[in-house]
């Protein structure tokens, strides 16, 4: 049975994460806009059960293939998104993952320069 989530669930879940784990200074460039599209997409929490692909999150965030696939890398190196496929010639997706705590932000920082 599906639970309907409130605004003030995924306004929580961005001000955490952005704001209170600090990841907001490290995301650059156009992964905001990837992030918050997946966010969106999965109704503001992390649920490793809603997936986004590439071909959708260009079209949502009307940004290029490769500045999508750019983000999704950066995303996926600070721990925020997941990718289910690594295959070549297989569509990808995306899901929000649960990400480090705040703890965790500092050695993120170092590794991402």
């Amino acid at each position: 049975m599906a639970v309907a989530l409130t605004q003030s669930t995924a306004d929580d879940w961005v001000k955490t994460v952005l704001f209170d784990r600090g990841y907001l200074s490290l995301i650059r460039g156009e992964a905001i806009k990837i992030y918050l599209a997946i966010i969106q997409a999965c109704g503001g929490e992390p649920d490793r059960s809603v997936t986004i692909s590439l071909a959708r999150l260009a079209k949502r965030t009307q940004l290029s293939t490769p500045t999508v696939i750019e983000s999704l890398a950066r995303l996926e190196k600070l721990g925020l998104v997941v990718s289910t496929t690594r295959h070549k010639g297989k569509v990808s997706t995306y899901y929000v993952s649960a990400p480090p705590p705040r703890a965790a932000v500092a050695e993120v920082k170092s590794s991402v320069g």
